[in-house]
Parts: structure tokens; C-alpha cells; sequence
């Protein structure tokens, strides 16, 4: 069953909250606030409270894994009051790392950190306080995090990718073992397999009328690739077509078999001069499978069946592409739709020798990997990620691969807060580690990767004057990573003809070739999305309005209260503009560290919520859009020379235009379906009720958790 918003108000609305507070913020009984005057204005539960039933189970109400299962908008929202919270000393609040905050640097990179008392005093601007950080007291309303936003989206992807290379690895492995030549071997049941969709791969121009998804067949009682055309509105549309591609290398010229099982399917209600095909190129060359014409109006479903196809085609040495999709020429009404369902594809090479293959996921090419019969590979030709091909997408150098560790690491080096994690810990046992799942998901599995251990992971004192190791209670490490995994994505501005050429030239010159606008997700771990565009007529502060949607399935167990757990579909990641590669830019980009060594590689930095982030750089001094351009080199030198000097003013005033509709928000000013806010009541706008927010309090579960 799959939930909606509208389903849950009827519950929901029995517990609307105010708009949630933001910046850094304290207990109400500590700084003797009232909270029905100034609602957001500081944190209603104590930091026991926050704990509840500590982590527990999703049998044990009031644990973080039971609210993470079963109530999982108040445990973002807990999360997110955990983010802001002023902690003290008496909480454990500092010091950095040891009692003489010594050490060597170069190795120890907390040395260096600064001691804040929030996540909120770093990922903050106040208002009332230059720039960022939380060095004066703040108000509860605005924040600005632009390392945040889409945080989980950002974990997700680098985890599907470094999956997709690790299986492209074990892939040429197995091909150069057995001797059987096999370049692709792709039955579906644990994903796309590095299968890529893209609209139009057959020479149309109609994106809007195609699509592509891993989807169960229960005609075939199996998970296959579909590709769709048409359907939508009554529009007439001409000339649709769509497909997924991968890519394989031979060594040298080969007579390659390629063999797999399709389905083509017309929907009754296409004319007999529109008609579907099922098709796949390969080498350059196109073959036609089937093809289906409409029968007038009427009738069953038409279907080819499932049909097996097996054919030899000699290729070249290098790269090839092995597309399979499809064709309509014409559909005049919404039902009128194509279908085309791909399964158990199979490339089989020359038999024996190394076997080379490309490293492509998700559009992104990280080279290629060879491997040989002993089980040894070549990564000679890997480009952007490190040998184990893990994608590491934090930190601006790639250091650290989950929200987990970042926000373990961030509570001890920034905070001094000590967490000793049963999921860290247990996958970093120097003895016996042991493969765990968070509760939000992300599986630490010690086998493929060395995870970086908690400073304690026993709670106990040690004597050394640093104080007690369980500061933080793990519960409250589970909240966090929840928040931050659901944690909103940039938006968009306004946009016009002006920004819309801007993208076009960024995609001319070359910039998109490492700033990828686009990455597809194939199973999204978020409970819920929230899509946040300009919008004058309903937008208020800002001019902008966010509508958040449901991404979880309802069920019942029995219990009180029914688990809402992620569905797990695809979700295309729009405007991301990464590829999360390494990159080297050229020595203005290049850092010198405390060793002495240069770092002079760094990953390709999302552009979304570029327009709100300024200063640019990872080092901070680009003041500017067209400096931070201008400043780029090494390997993007080329696209850099094209801004400078092919396009004229007005072309390069249009790209930071279009940069400059990538924002960032204030969620608790931004009207939203969850609080439309009243747009007729200027005289009382700091009111949330009047301008609006994004209140998860409208998603609450439980109803007697009571407020947060």
C-alpha cells in the first residue's frame, strides 16, 4: 500500500505543530522561553526526553528505531532540534580531543577544528551576524547549510555507484576466469546492473513522451527493464523513442553473441498508421526486433509474447554500446501507450586473454578495469575514485563514505561529544567486525571497506582527563543520520528563455560533461521528497513553495501504530549537476596540506544550491560566479577557454544566470502544502501560521510523542 499525504491528515492533523525553529537553539526550561510565545523558538523536549527508550527496536515505543519505523517525520524532526541544539557542559560539550588538544595534525585532523556547542553554530547564518557561523546569539528563524541540503540523495548515489563498479569488477573477473568471454550478464534481481535509460536514444526528440524503469512483470513473474512511449495527454506526438545502454570494451575485433528475452506491447487504441517497435543497436548498427500496428480502436492488448533473441555481430576493438528500447512513430490520445520489457541480457566475447571493461554508472565514466585469470585486476585505467572503486562523497577531497561516520566524527572533532556507536563499532572491531545496517539503511559491511571507528566505543571513563566516552547517546546518532538521509534538496528559482539558454551554453562549452545536471537513484532509502520551485502566486517569503510527497508503504504488523517503511523506487536526482568523480583542476585549485604535500584532486562539487553558497571554491576565495569560472583548469581548461573566450558578455551573464536559479531555502519560511501560510496578512508575516512553512509536525504518527 502505498501512503499519500492526504491519507495521513485525517491522523496527522490532530498534532499539527508550529513551524519548526532554526539556528542554534536551547531547551525552553533552560532559557526560560515560552514556547507558545515564540513557537520554534527553542527545543520543547529535554535531551533525556530526545533519548526516550534509547535505541531499542521497532517493538519498543519511544526508541529511535521504533520512531524511525513507525513515526518517521518526528524523528526527522528530531533529529533536525538535535542538529540546532545548544549542548553544554554538563552535556559533555568539549574539549576537542585530548585535555592538551595536542597531537600531530597532519594525522589528526580534529586538532585543527574549531569547538562549537551546535551542529547549527557551524551550518548557520543567523541573521543578525555576518557570514556564517553562530558567533553571536541567534533567532530562531533562517539557516543556511549548503552542505546539507540533499545530503542523503547525495550518500545514496555514491553507494548505488561504488555497487555498480564493484559489480562491473567482479563482472571481468569472472569473464577472465571461466574463459568465456562474458562482457555483460545482467538478469536484473539486484538492480540495473550499470544499464543506463535515456529518453530519445533512437534519433526522436520527444522526452516528455518516453521513459524508462526496473520494473516486476507479473506477466513474467520476474524484474525486468521497461521502456514506455506515448501515453500522458491527448496531444498528437510523433517520433518517440527511448532506451537503456551499456557499455563493454574488446581488447581486439571479435564476433560477439548477444542474446536476451523482450516483450513489445501496444495498448489497444492506436490507429492502423501508428505502429510500436521493439529494437537494439549495437556496433553502430540498429536491428529491428518487432512491430506492432494499431489495430483502430478496440480489442485486447496487443503483445508480441515474450520472445528469445539470440545473434552473433562482429565488432572492432575498444568500446561498444549495446542499447535495448524502443520506437513509436505516432500516438494521438493519452491511452495510447507502447511498452517494451527486456530481460536476461547476455554479451558473449572471444573465450580466454584478459578481459577489459568500462567502469560507467549512472551516465559517469570512471575509466575502465581489466582483469585477469589469476583474479588479479589492472586499475591503471581507473580515473576519479580510488583503486577499492569506493565513491566517497564527502568532504571535498572524497574522504569519508556515510552520514554515519561524518556525523560521529563532526559530534567528537567540532563538539567534543563522544559517541560510542554499536553500528561503528561493531563494523570497525579490530577483532571480529561484523556487517551492520543502520537504521537508516546504509549497510557497513568491513568486507569491502575500512570504516572509520569512533574514538570510544565503550562506555566508560579512561582516566585521561577528556571525560566520559558516552556523551552521546547512540539513539540520538540514529536520529540525526535519519535527518540528514530525508534532509531537503536545493530548489529552483525563476526562471526564463534568458536562464534557460544559460544551460544550454554550459552544456555547449562542456561544463555538464563533469557537472552531470542529472542522476537517477534506482532504490530511494527517504521516507519523503520535497520539491521546492518559484512560485509567486503561493510562494510567500522568497517567492518560492515546496510541496512534500510521500516516498513510504503502510504496514500493518499488528501494533498501535503501522511501520511506514521506504518504498524503494528509483528517483531521478534533478539538477544535481555532479558526477562525483575526482578532479584535477589545475594548481588554483590546488591546496597544500600540513605535511607538506599538495592536494590537487578533489570531487566535482554539486551545483545545486550554488546560487545561495557563495564564496566559491572548496577553499572559499572565489567571491564570484565568473571568478570561481574563470578560476577552473587542468582538466577542465577547455570548457574554462570557451567561457573566456568564445562566448561574449551576454552568454556568460546568461550561464550565471542560470547558476543563480539553483537555490537554497529557509524551510521554516517557506510556504508549503504541509502550512500554505495566509499571502492576505502582511501586517503579521514573522507569524508562521502567515507565511507559511515546511511543518513536518502535519506528518506526525504518534500523537502522544507529544511535541518537539
Amino acid at each position: 500500500m502505498k501512503a499519500t499525504l492526504s491519507s495521513l491528515f485525517f491522523v496527522a492533523g490532530l498534532v499539527m505543530l508550529a513551524a519548526p525553529g532554526a539556528a542554534q537553539l536551547a531547551e525552553c526550561d533552560q532559557i526560560n522561553v515560552d514556547p507558545t510565545q515564540v513557537p520554534g523558538g527553542c527545543i520543547a523536549r529535554t535531551l533525556q526526553d530526545q533519548i526516550g527508550a534509547g535505541r531499542g527496536d521497532e517493538l519498543t515505543p519511544g526508541s529511535s528505531i521504533y520512531l524511525i519505523k513507525r513515526d518517521p517525520a518526528r524523528s526527522v524532526r528530531r533529529g533536525r532540534q538535535l542538529f540546532q541544539r545548544k549542548f553544554t557542559r554538563l552535556e559533555g560539550q568539549g574539549p576537542r580531543v585530548n585535555a592538551g588538544s595536542t597531537g600531530d595534525q597532519a594525522t589528526n585532523r580534529a586538532l585543527g577544528a574549531g569547538l562549537s556547542d551546535s551542529c547549527a553554530g557551524c551550518h548557520g547564518r543567523p541573521r543578525g551576524s555576518a557570514g556564517h557561523g553562530g558567533v553571536v546569539n541567534t533567532r530562531p528563524d533562517s539557516r543556511d547549510a549548503p552542505h546539507l541540503f540533499g545530503l542523503g540523495l547525495v550518500e545514496q548515489l555514491a553507494e548505488e555507484m561504488t555497487a555498480d563498479l564493484r559489480q562491473i569488477r567482479q563482472d571481468a573477473i569472472e569473464a577472465a576466469q571461466n574463459g568465456s568471454g562474458t562482457l555483460i550478464d545482467e538478469d536484473f534481481e539486484g538492480g540495473l546492473g550499470g544499464f543506463v535509460y535515456q529518453d530519445d536514444t533512437f534519433g526522436t526528440n520527444q522526452p516528455s513522451y518516453a521513459s524508462g524503469q526496473l520494473f516486476f512483470s507479473s506477466s513474467q513473474n520476474d524484474t525486468v527493464i521497461l521502456v514506455e512511449l506515448g501515453n500522458l495527454d491527448n496531444a498528437t506526438i510523433q517520433n518517440m523513442s527511448g532506451g537503456f545502454s551499456k557499455s563493454f570494451v574488446l581488447a581486439s575485433a571479435a564476433t560477439v553473441n548477444v542474446s536476451f528475452d523482450f516483450e513489445l506491447r501496444q495498448s489497444p487504441h492506436y490507429e492502423s498508421n501508428e505502429f510500436s517497435e521493439a529494437l537494439v543497436r549495437i556496433g553502430g548498427q540498429t536491428f529491428l526486433l518487432a512491430r506492432i500496428f494499431g489495430n483502430g480502436n478496440g480489442g485486447p492488448i496487443r503483445s508480441t509474447g515474450i520472445v528469445p533473441i539470440s545473434f552473433n555481430v562482429s565488432l572492432g576493438s575498444g568500446a561498444h554500446t549495446l542499447t535495448l528500447g524502443g520506437f513509436n512513430n505516432q500516438k494521438t490520445l493519452a491511452d495510447e501507450e507502447t511498452s517494451i520489457f527486456f530481460n536476461d541480457v547476455v554479451v558473449q566475447g572471444p573465450s580466454g586473454g584478459p578481459v577489459t571493461l568500462p567502469l560507467d554508472t549512472k551516465g559517469v565514466s570512471f575509466g575502465s578495469i581489466t582483469a585477469f585469470a589469476d583474479g588479479s585486476v589492472d586499475t591503471s585505467d581507473v580515473e576519479g575514485v580510488d583503486e577499492d572503486l569506493r565513491v566517497k562523497p564527502f568532504f571535498h577531497q572524497g574522504g569519508t563514505i556515510s552520514m554515519r561516520e561524518f556525523i560521529a566524527g563532526a559530534l567528537k572533532a567540532e563538539m567534543g561529544l563522544e559517541v560510542p556507536d554499536p553500528v561503528l563499532c561493531a563494523a570497525t572491531d579490530p577483532s571480529s567486525p561484523q556487517t551492520v545496517t543502520s537504521p537508516s539503511g546504509f549497510v557497513f559491511d568491513p568486507s569491502e571497506d575500512t570504516f572509520e571507528r569512533p574514538p570510544v566505543c565503550d562506555a566508560f571513563t579512561d582516566g585521561d582527563g577528556d571525560g566520559v566516552v558516552n556523551e552521546i547517546d547512540p539513539a540520538l546518532l540514529d536520529h540525526l543520520e535519519f535527518y540528514l538521509l530525508n534532509y531537503f534538496k536545493p530548489g529552483r528559482g525563476r526562471t526564463d528563455g534568458f536562464t534557460d539558454s544559460g544551460l544550454t551554453l554550459m552544456q555547449q562549452i562542456g561544463c555538464t560533461s563533469c557537472h552531470v545536471q542529472t542522476l537517477t537513484i534506482d532504490s530511494d532509502r527517504r521516507v519523503a521528497d520535497v520539491e521546492t520551485v518559484h512560485d509567486p502566486v503561493k510562494g510567500i517569503f522568497n517567492e518560492i513553495f515546496a510541496t512534500a510527497s510521500t516516498r513510504f508503504t503502510v504496514v500493518d504488523d499488528g501494533q498501535a501504530f503501522p511501520k511506514l517503511l521506504p518504498e524503494g523506487n528509483p528517483f531521478v536526482v534533478e539538477n544535481f549537476f555532479s558526477d562525483l568523480k575526482r578532479h584535477d583542476l589545475g594548481p588554483a585549485f590546488h591546496e597544500r596540506d600540513f605535511d607538506g604535500n599538495t592536494v590537487t584532486h578533489f570531487v566535482t562539487e554539486p551545483l545545486w544550491g550554488v546560487a545561495s553558497s557563495a564564496p566559491y571554491g572548496h577553499d572559499g576565495r572565489s567571491m564570484n560566479l565568473d571568478a570561481v569560472i574563470r578560476r577552473h583548469g587542468g582538466e577542465a581548461q577547455a570548457s574554462r577557454d570557451a567561457y573566456v573566450n568564445s562566448l561574449d558578455e551576454t552568454d556568460r551573464l546568461a550561464i550565471q544566470a542560470f547558476l543563480n536559479t539553483l537555490i537554497l531555502f529557509p524551510p521554516d519560511d517557506t510556504a508549503s502544502n504541509l502550512n500554505p501560510g495566509n499571502p492576505n496578512d502582511p501586517a503579521n508575516v514573522q507569524d508562521p501560521a502567515v507565511h507559511g512553512s515546511i511543518n513536518l509536525g502535519a506528518l506526525f504518527q504518534i500523537p502522544s510523542e507529544g511535541p518537539e
